[in-house]
Protein backbone atom coordinates (compact mmCIF):
# COMPACT_ATOMS: atom_id res chain seq x y z
CA UNK A 1 0.00 0.00 0.00
CA UNK A 2 1.37 3.47 -0.92
CA UNK A 3 1.04 6.73 1.02
CA UNK A 4 1.80 10.19 -0.47
CA UNK A 5 4.13 12.32 1.68
CA UNK A 6 4.32 15.45 -0.47
CA UNK A 7 2.47 16.85 -3.44
CA UNK A 8 3.65 19.37 -5.99
CA UNK A 9 2.04 22.60 -7.21
CA UNK A 10 0.08 20.71 -9.83
CA UNK A 11 -1.30 18.38 -7.14
CA UNK A 12 0.68 15.31 -8.31
CA UNK A 13 2.47 13.08 -5.78
CA UNK A 14 6.22 13.46 -5.97
CA UNK A 15 7.28 11.38 -2.97
CA UNK A 16 5.47 8.24 -1.87
CA UNK A 17 6.16 5.51 0.68
CA UNK A 18 5.19 1.90 -0.20
CA UNK A 19 3.72 -0.01 2.67
CA UNK A 20 2.70 -3.73 2.50
CA UNK A 21 1.28 -6.18 4.86
CA UNK A 22 3.29 -9.38 5.59
CA UNK A 23 0.97 -11.60 3.50
CA UNK A 24 1.38 -9.29 0.55
CA UNK A 25 5.15 -9.62 0.82
CA UNK A 26 4.98 -13.44 0.76
CA UNK A 27 2.79 -13.43 -2.31
CA UNK A 28 5.10 -11.04 -4.09
CA UNK A 29 8.18 -13.16 -3.33
CA UNK A 30 6.49 -16.30 -4.62
CA UNK A 31 5.61 -14.53 -7.83
CA UNK A 32 9.20 -13.42 -8.33
CA UNK A 33 10.53 -16.94 -7.74
CA UNK A 34 8.02 -18.37 -10.20
CA UNK A 35 8.92 -15.79 -12.81
CA UNK A 36 12.62 -16.52 -12.42
CA UNK A 37 12.02 -20.23 -12.78
CA UNK A 38 9.98 -19.66 -15.90
CA UNK A 39 12.64 -17.47 -17.42
CA UNK A 40 15.34 -20.02 -16.62
CA UNK A 41 13.32 -22.84 -18.11
CA UNK A 42 12.48 -20.97 -21.27
CA UNK A 43 16.16 -20.07 -21.78
CA UNK A 44 17.27 -23.72 -21.46
CA UNK A 45 14.64 -24.86 -23.91
CA UNK A 46 15.77 -22.32 -26.49
CA UNK A 47 19.37 -23.49 -26.34
CA UNK A 48 18.32 -27.13 -26.81
CA UNK A 49 16.29 -26.22 -29.87
CA UNK A 50 19.13 -24.26 -31.36
CA UNK A 51 21.51 -27.21 -30.86
CA UNK A 52 19.05 -29.64 -32.50
CA UNK A 53 18.65 -27.43 -35.57
CA UNK A 54 22.40 -26.93 -35.83
CA UNK A 55 23.12 -30.66 -35.56
CA UNK A 56 20.59 -31.47 -38.28
CA UNK A 57 22.08 -28.85 -40.58
CA UNK A 58 25.64 -30.18 -40.08
CA UNK A 59 24.49 -33.76 -40.61
CA UNK A 60 22.76 -32.81 -43.85
CA UNK A 61 25.80 -30.89 -45.13
CA UNK A 62 28.27 -33.73 -44.33
CA UNK A 63 26.24 -36.50 -46.06
CA UNK A 64 27.71 -37.41 -49.57
CA UNK A 65 25.66 -36.23 -52.51
CA UNK A 66 24.13 -38.78 -54.89
CA UNK A 67 26.25 -39.06 -58.06
CA UNK A 68 24.91 -39.58 -61.55
CA UNK A 69 26.87 -42.39 -63.22
CA UNK A 70 26.96 -44.21 -66.54
CA UNK A 71 26.75 -47.98 -66.68
CA UNK A 72 27.71 -50.51 -69.34
CA UNK A 73 27.24 -54.22 -69.80
CA UNK A 74 30.42 -56.26 -70.24
CA UNK A 75 30.80 -57.45 -73.83
CA UNK A 76 31.51 -61.11 -74.62
CA UNK A 77 34.85 -61.64 -76.35
CA UNK A 78 37.49 -64.25 -77.04
CA UNK A 79 41.11 -63.73 -76.00
CA UNK A 80 43.95 -65.67 -77.45
CA UNK A 81 47.29 -66.74 -76.09
CA UNK A 82 49.70 -66.55 -79.00
CA UNK A 83 53.13 -67.64 -80.16
CA UNK A 84 55.05 -65.02 -82.14
CA UNK A 85 57.13 -65.97 -85.16
CA UNK A 86 58.87 -63.71 -87.66
CA UNK A 87 60.03 -64.06 -91.24
CA UNK A 88 59.22 -62.86 -94.75
CA UNK A 89 56.48 -62.96 -97.35
CA UNK A 90 57.22 -65.26 -100.27
CA UNK A 91 55.38 -66.06 -103.47
CA UNK A 92 53.46 -69.30 -103.91
CA UNK A 93 55.91 -70.22 -106.65
CA UNK A 94 58.73 -68.50 -108.52
CA UNK A 95 60.02 -69.48 -111.96
CA UNK A 96 62.97 -68.26 -113.98
CA UNK A 97 61.75 -68.55 -117.56
CA UNK A 98 64.26 -69.31 -120.31
CA UNK A 99 63.91 -70.35 -123.97
CA UNK A 100 62.44 -73.74 -124.81
CA UNK A 101 64.53 -73.91 -127.99
CA UNK A 102 67.91 -72.35 -128.55
CA UNK A 103 68.36 -69.28 -130.65
CA UNK A 104 68.31 -65.50 -130.61
CA UNK A 105 65.75 -63.79 -128.39
CA UNK A 106 63.83 -61.87 -131.02
CA UNK A 107 61.05 -60.18 -129.03
CA UNK A 108 60.14 -59.70 -125.34
CA UNK A 109 56.45 -58.93 -124.90
CA UNK A 110 56.29 -57.98 -121.20
CA UNK A 111 58.04 -55.75 -118.69
CA UNK A 112 58.82 -56.05 -115.00
CA UNK A 113 55.67 -55.42 -112.98
CA UNK A 114 53.27 -56.66 -115.63
CA UNK A 115 50.58 -59.08 -114.49
CA UNK A 116 50.03 -61.94 -116.89
CA UNK A 117 47.55 -64.76 -117.29
CA UNK A 118 48.40 -68.38 -117.92
CA UNK A 119 49.14 -68.78 -121.63
CA UNK A 120 50.05 -65.15 -122.30
CA UNK A 121 53.16 -64.81 -124.55
CA UNK A 122 56.28 -63.66 -122.68
CA UNK A 123 59.03 -63.64 -125.35
CA UNK A 124 59.88 -65.22 -128.70
CA UNK A 125 63.00 -66.93 -130.03
CA UNK A 126 63.75 -66.29 -133.72
CA UNK A 127 61.50 -68.85 -135.49
CA UNK A 128 62.90 -68.95 -139.05
CA UNK A 129 65.09 -72.05 -138.50
CA UNK A 130 62.25 -73.96 -136.88
CA UNK A 131 59.81 -72.97 -139.60
CA UNK A 132 62.13 -74.59 -142.18
CA UNK A 133 62.52 -77.69 -140.06
CA UNK A 134 58.75 -77.98 -139.75
CA UNK A 135 58.34 -77.69 -143.53
CA UNK A 136 61.06 -80.30 -144.12
CA UNK A 137 59.47 -82.68 -141.65
CA UNK A 138 56.09 -82.28 -143.34
CA UNK A 139 57.65 -83.08 -146.73
CA UNK A 140 59.42 -86.16 -145.39
CA UNK A 141 56.16 -87.38 -143.91
CA UNK A 142 54.39 -86.96 -147.23
CA UNK A 143 57.15 -88.98 -148.97
CA UNK A 144 56.93 -91.74 -146.39
CA UNK A 145 53.17 -91.98 -146.80
CA UNK A 146 53.60 -92.30 -150.59
CA UNK A 147 56.13 -95.10 -150.16
CA UNK A 148 53.76 -96.82 -147.76
CA UNK A 149 50.96 -96.74 -150.32
CA UNK A 150 53.23 -98.22 -152.99
CA UNK A 151 54.42 -100.94 -150.64
CA UNK A 152 50.85 -101.89 -149.79
CA UNK A 153 49.87 -102.05 -153.49
CA UNK A 154 52.92 -104.23 -154.28
CA UNK A 155 52.18 -106.58 -151.44
CA UNK A 156 48.55 -106.99 -152.46
CA UNK A 157 49.61 -107.78 -156.07
CA UNK A 158 52.18 -110.38 -155.06
CA UNK A 159 49.71 -111.94 -152.68
CA UNK A 160 47.17 -112.44 -155.49
CA UNK A 161 49.84 -113.90 -157.76
CA UNK A 162 50.80 -116.30 -155.03
CA UNK A 163 47.21 -117.40 -154.67
CA UNK A 164 47.04 -118.03 -158.47
CA UNK A 165 50.30 -119.99 -158.41
CA UNK A 166 52.39 -117.46 -160.28
CA UNK A 167 54.59 -116.19 -157.41
CA UNK A 168 56.79 -117.92 -154.91
CA UNK A 169 56.35 -117.51 -151.16
CA UNK A 170 59.69 -115.74 -150.94
CA UNK A 171 58.38 -112.89 -153.07
CA UNK A 172 55.37 -112.58 -150.78
CA UNK A 173 57.67 -112.41 -147.77
CA UNK A 174 59.82 -109.74 -149.40
CA UNK A 175 56.77 -107.64 -150.23
CA UNK A 176 55.50 -107.98 -146.68
CA UNK A 177 58.84 -106.84 -145.31
CA UNK A 178 58.90 -103.82 -147.63
CA UNK A 179 55.39 -102.91 -146.47
CA UNK A 180 56.41 -103.09 -142.82
CA UNK A 181 59.49 -100.92 -143.47
CA UNK A 182 57.39 -98.32 -145.25
CA UNK A 183 54.90 -98.26 -142.36
CA UNK A 184 57.68 -97.81 -139.81
CA UNK A 185 59.24 -95.05 -141.90
CA UNK A 186 55.91 -93.27 -142.00
CA UNK A 187 55.57 -93.41 -138.22
CA UNK A 188 59.11 -92.04 -137.85
CA UNK A 189 58.44 -89.15 -140.20
CA UNK A 190 55.19 -88.41 -138.36
CA UNK A 191 57.11 -88.15 -135.08
CA UNK A 192 59.69 -85.87 -136.69
CA UNK A 193 56.92 -83.64 -138.00
CA UNK A 194 55.39 -83.40 -134.52
CA UNK A 195 58.78 -82.54 -133.02
CA UNK A 196 59.39 -79.86 -135.61
CA UNK A 197 55.94 -78.40 -135.06
CA UNK A 198 56.47 -78.39 -131.27
CA UNK A 199 59.83 -76.67 -131.65
CA UNK A 200 58.23 -74.03 -133.83
CA UNK A 201 55.48 -73.46 -131.27
CA UNK A 202 58.08 -73.32 -128.49
CA UNK A 203 59.80 -70.35 -130.07
CA UNK A 204 57.08 -68.35 -128.31
CA UNK A 205 57.35 -68.88 -124.56
CA UNK A 206 54.11 -68.47 -122.62
CA UNK A 207 53.28 -67.85 -118.97
CA UNK A 208 52.96 -71.17 -117.09
CA UNK A 209 50.47 -69.68 -114.60
CA UNK A 210 48.81 -66.42 -113.55
CA UNK A 211 51.50 -64.23 -112.08
CA UNK A 212 53.63 -61.10 -112.05
CA UNK A 213 56.85 -60.43 -113.93
CA UNK A 214 59.35 -59.67 -111.18
CA UNK A 215 62.71 -59.67 -112.98
CA UNK A 216 64.30 -59.46 -116.44
CA UNK A 217 67.64 -61.18 -116.96
CA UNK A 218 68.37 -60.71 -120.67
CA UNK A 219 67.38 -58.40 -123.50
CA UNK A 220 66.43 -58.90 -127.11
CA UNK A 221 69.21 -60.02 -129.46
CA UNK A 222 70.89 -62.37 -126.97
CA UNK A 223 71.54 -65.94 -128.11
CA UNK A 224 70.38 -68.43 -125.50
CA UNK A 225 70.33 -72.20 -125.38
CA UNK A 226 67.67 -74.39 -123.86
CA UNK A 227 70.18 -75.98 -121.52
CA UNK A 228 68.97 -74.62 -118.19
CA UNK A 229 71.67 -73.98 -115.65
CA UNK A 230 69.46 -72.12 -113.17
CA UNK A 231 71.16 -68.76 -113.55
CA UNK A 232 70.50 -65.50 -115.34
CA UNK A 233 72.66 -66.56 -118.29
CA UNK A 234 70.01 -69.07 -119.38
CA UNK A 235 66.83 -67.17 -118.40
CA UNK A 236 64.99 -64.21 -119.83
CA UNK A 237 62.33 -63.39 -117.22
CA UNK A 238 61.26 -64.25 -113.69
CA UNK A 239 57.58 -64.78 -112.92
CA UNK A 240 55.99 -65.18 -109.50
CA UNK A 241 52.54 -66.44 -108.57
CA UNK A 242 51.47 -63.83 -106.02
CA UNK A 243 47.67 -63.96 -105.85
CA UNK A 244 48.41 -66.39 -103.05
CA UNK A 245 51.54 -65.70 -101.02
CA UNK A 246 53.21 -67.58 -98.20
CA UNK A 247 54.51 -66.27 -94.90
CA UNK A 248 57.74 -68.16 -94.26
CA UNK A 249 58.45 -67.59 -90.58
CA UNK A 250 60.53 -69.09 -87.81
CA UNK A 251 59.29 -69.83 -84.27
CA UNK A 252 61.48 -70.48 -81.22
CA UNK A 253 62.17 -74.14 -80.56
CA UNK A 254 60.66 -73.88 -77.06
CA UNK A 255 57.17 -73.54 -78.59
CA UNK A 256 57.46 -76.63 -80.80
CA UNK A 257 55.16 -78.69 -78.56
CA UNK A 258 52.35 -76.13 -78.91
CA UNK A 259 52.49 -75.96 -82.72
CA UNK A 260 50.46 -78.15 -85.05
CA UNK A 261 49.20 -78.18 -88.63
CA UNK A 262 46.01 -76.20 -89.23
CA UNK A 263 46.57 -73.92 -86.23
CA UNK A 264 44.97 -70.48 -86.69
CA UNK A 265 47.21 -67.44 -86.99
CA UNK A 266 47.22 -63.73 -87.79
CA UNK A 267 49.88 -62.35 -90.14
CA UNK A 268 50.96 -58.74 -89.58
CA UNK A 269 52.72 -56.86 -92.39
CA UNK A 270 53.86 -53.31 -91.66
CA UNK A 271 52.23 -51.67 -94.67
CA UNK A 272 48.83 -53.25 -94.02
CA UNK A 273 46.30 -51.66 -91.63
CA UNK A 274 44.80 -55.00 -90.64
CA UNK A 275 46.31 -58.46 -90.11
CA UNK A 276 45.60 -61.29 -92.56
CA UNK A 277 44.04 -64.53 -91.33
CA UNK A 278 45.91 -67.74 -92.06
CA UNK A 279 46.87 -71.14 -90.66
CA UNK A 280 49.92 -73.38 -90.42
CA UNK A 281 50.18 -75.25 -93.73
CA UNK A 282 53.73 -76.56 -93.36
CA UNK A 283 55.57 -77.42 -90.14
CA UNK A 284 59.13 -78.29 -91.09
CA UNK A 285 60.43 -81.45 -89.47
CA UNK A 286 63.96 -80.07 -89.53
CA UNK A 287 65.04 -77.43 -87.00
CA UNK A 288 67.70 -74.81 -87.50
CA UNK A 289 70.33 -76.07 -85.07
CA UNK A 290 72.20 -72.76 -85.00
CA UNK A 291 69.21 -70.47 -84.42
CA UNK A 292 67.13 -73.03 -82.46
CA UNK A 293 64.05 -72.24 -84.56
CA UNK A 294 61.50 -74.21 -86.57
CA UNK A 295 60.25 -73.12 -90.00
CA UNK A 296 56.53 -72.57 -90.58
CA UNK A 297 54.67 -71.74 -93.80
CA UNK A 298 51.28 -70.02 -93.80
CA UNK A 299 49.27 -69.29 -96.99
CA UNK A 300 47.67 -65.84 -97.40
CA UNK A 301 45.05 -64.69 -99.89
CA UNK A 302 46.60 -61.83 -101.87
CA UNK A 303 43.95 -61.21 -104.52
CA UNK A 304 44.53 -57.46 -104.20
CA UNK A 305 48.30 -57.91 -104.71
CA UNK A 306 48.89 -55.67 -101.69
CA UNK A 307 51.50 -58.01 -100.19
CA UNK A 308 54.88 -58.08 -101.90
CA UNK A 309 57.37 -60.89 -101.93
CA UNK A 310 60.18 -60.19 -99.48
CA UNK A 311 58.20 -58.04 -97.01
CA UNK A 312 58.80 -58.58 -93.30
CA UNK A 313 56.05 -60.57 -91.60
CA UNK A 314 55.19 -61.09 -87.94
CA UNK A 315 52.85 -63.97 -87.18
CA UNK A 316 50.79 -64.51 -84.03
CA UNK A 317 49.83 -68.17 -83.79
CA UNK A 318 46.86 -68.92 -81.55
CA UNK A 319 47.78 -71.54 -78.96
CA UNK A 320 44.86 -71.10 -76.49
CA UNK A 321 41.45 -69.42 -76.88
CA UNK A 322 39.35 -68.32 -73.86
CA UNK A 323 35.87 -66.80 -73.69
CA UNK A 324 35.81 -63.65 -71.52
CA UNK A 325 33.99 -60.34 -71.20
CA UNK A 326 35.53 -56.93 -71.90
CA UNK A 327 34.98 -53.52 -70.29
CA UNK A 328 36.27 -50.01 -71.05
CA UNK A 329 39.71 -49.29 -69.63
CA UNK A 330 38.31 -46.46 -67.47
CA UNK A 331 36.00 -48.90 -65.66
CA UNK A 332 38.90 -50.99 -64.34
CA UNK A 333 40.28 -49.63 -61.05
CA UNK A 334 43.08 -50.79 -58.78
CA UNK A 335 44.08 -50.52 -55.15
CA UNK A 336 46.67 -52.12 -52.91
CA UNK A 337 45.03 -55.54 -53.17
CA UNK A 338 44.45 -55.67 -56.91
CA UNK A 339 41.94 -54.80 -59.61
CA UNK A 340 38.25 -54.13 -59.10
CA UNK A 341 35.21 -52.54 -60.70
CA UNK A 342 32.27 -50.64 -59.23
CA UNK A 343 28.75 -51.89 -59.76
CA UNK A 344 25.47 -50.21 -58.70
CA UNK A 345 23.69 -52.06 -55.90
CA UNK A 346 20.82 -50.74 -53.77
CA UNK A 347 21.60 -47.17 -54.79
CA UNK A 348 25.30 -47.33 -53.88
CA UNK A 349 28.56 -48.17 -55.62
CA UNK A 350 29.79 -51.62 -54.66
CA UNK A 351 33.37 -52.88 -55.16
CA UNK A 352 33.73 -56.16 -57.05
CA UNK A 353 37.14 -57.84 -57.33
CA UNK A 354 38.16 -58.97 -60.83
CA UNK A 355 41.04 -60.62 -62.67
CA UNK A 356 41.86 -58.60 -65.78
CA UNK A 357 44.10 -58.61 -68.83
CA UNK A 358 44.72 -55.58 -71.04
CA UNK A 359 44.03 -56.14 -74.75
CA UNK A 360 45.85 -54.63 -77.76
CA UNK A 361 42.80 -52.55 -78.68
CA UNK A 362 42.85 -50.79 -75.28
CA UNK A 363 39.91 -52.63 -73.74
CA UNK A 364 40.17 -54.70 -70.57
CA UNK A 365 39.40 -58.41 -70.64
CA UNK A 366 37.85 -59.63 -67.39
CA UNK A 367 38.89 -63.23 -66.90
CA UNK A 368 37.15 -63.68 -63.53
CA UNK A 369 34.67 -61.70 -61.47
CA UNK A 370 32.05 -60.48 -63.97
CA UNK A 371 29.33 -61.90 -66.18
CA UNK A 372 27.84 -60.45 -69.34
CA UNK A 373 24.63 -59.59 -67.42
CA UNK A 374 26.35 -57.46 -64.76
CA UNK A 375 26.23 -53.65 -64.72
CA UNK A 376 29.56 -51.83 -64.52
CA UNK A 377 29.96 -48.18 -63.53
CA UNK A 378 32.01 -46.22 -66.07
CA UNK A 379 33.46 -43.07 -64.43
CA UNK A 380 32.55 -39.83 -66.18
CA UNK A 381 35.28 -37.71 -64.61
CA UNK A 382 33.80 -37.35 -61.12
CA UNK A 383 35.61 -39.41 -58.44
CA UNK A 384 33.54 -42.34 -57.21
CA UNK A 385 34.37 -44.62 -54.31
CA UNK A 386 32.80 -47.78 -52.98
CA UNK A 387 29.80 -46.91 -50.83
CA UNK A 388 28.99 -43.63 -52.57
CA UNK A 389 25.28 -43.14 -53.32
CA UNK A 390 24.77 -43.32 -57.06
CA UNK A 391 21.99 -43.00 -59.57
CA UNK A 392 22.32 -44.39 -63.08
CA UNK A 393 21.61 -42.17 -66.04
CA UNK A 394 18.87 -44.53 -67.18
CA UNK A 395 17.12 -44.46 -63.78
Amino acid sequence: MARCLRRGRNGLCVHAVLTMHFDDLLRAGAAIVAASACLAGCGAGGETGKRAVTDATVSEASAPATKLVSIEKPKPAVIRQTIVATGSIGSKQTSNIGPLVEGVVEKIFVNVGDRVKKGDPLFRTRPSLYEREAEEAAANLALAKANLRNARVAYDRILRLKEDGYAAQSRVDDARTALDVAAAETEKREAERKTARTNLEDTTVKAPYDGVITQRFNDEGVYLTNVFRGGAESSVLQIQENHIVVAVVFAPEQHLGALKLGQKALVYVETQPEPRESYILVLNDKLDAAARTVELRLPIDNSDYALKSGQFARVEIVSVESEVVTIPASAALTDDTGAYVLTPKNGRAEKVRVVINEQPDGTIAVIEGLDADDDVIVPNGEPIAAGDPVMTESA
